[in-house]
């Protein structure tokens, strides 16, 4: 589904990602884990496009889409859900996910308005409501809700739980595991425990680099990992 091949990505001169390599398949839900500016986020947006490598290549779904342009990346069929939310705070949740859908000629088109309320019951009375007056667990969930509008074919979560409160997380992660059964996901999470309960494999960055690579079961019996790099 994605692959990404020993790709190095630039803030200026400053070499962020070095040489790093993941992939994702199929039916799959992984999570990349590290530390506050261990490179997860630029992982992130070096797939979408933002911070296009300067070395090493992205391919999605066999296709090669480093140094594509982000709507390009978007079209081909990835949602992204950025650590920021960027939902319109001036529209309604209603005119969010308007703005957002994308019927796909190449495949299923299984995400409209109707199904989107199906999966998010809470924003079905708040499709008046202007995106900048939710809470910030309403706005996570309208962020993912209009990425998933777009019908795309992979989710990409960037730190979901980032600034919610316990029991928003634990909500959050109801609609992770239910979503995982539709679609592949990756999700970038500084949140361990909580990313690990809602994947399959799990990779985890220190300094743009990979570290370790294993299932979930894996990670969560690696003492030593989890106290070298995950601060857990």
């Amino acid at each position: 589904m994605l692959k990404l091949e020993k790709i190095h990505s630039y803030y200026g001169d400053s070499h962020v990602l070095q040489g790093v390599s993941l992939f994702i398949g199929e039916d799959e839900s992984v999570c990349l884990l590290g530390r506050n500016g261990a490179g997860k986020s630029t992982t992130m947006k070096s797939i979408m496009g933002f911070v296009p490598p300067r070395e090493g290549e992205i391919f999605f779904k066999d296709e090669k889409i480093s140094g594509l342009p982000p709507f390009e990346i978007v079209r081909r069929g990835i949602g992204y859900v950025p650590e920021d939310r960027r939902i319109f705070p001036d529209l309604t949740v209603m005119e969010n996910l308007e703005v957002a859908f994308l019927k796909r000629e190449d495949g299923p088109s299984k995400w409209d308005v109707s199904t989107i309320l199906e999966m998010f019951p809470l924003l079905r009375g708040l499709l008046n409501r202007k995106g900048g007056n939710l809470s910030g667990g309403e706005q996570q969930l309208l962020a993912i809700a209009r990425a998933l509008i777009g019908n795309p074919s992979l989710l990409l979560l960037d730190e979901p739980c980032e600034g919610l409160a316990p029991v928003i997380v634990g909500q959050l992660k109801e609609v992770i595991l239910t979503l995982r059964k539709e679609i592949p996901i990756l999700i970038a999470e500084q949140n361990a425990l909580f990313a690990l309960e809602v994947s399959s494999r799990g990779y985890v960055i220190e300094k743009g680099i990979i570290k370790y690579e294993g299932t979930t079961e894996d990670l969560m019996g690696n003492k030593e990992i989890q106290r070298r790099y995950l601060s857990v």
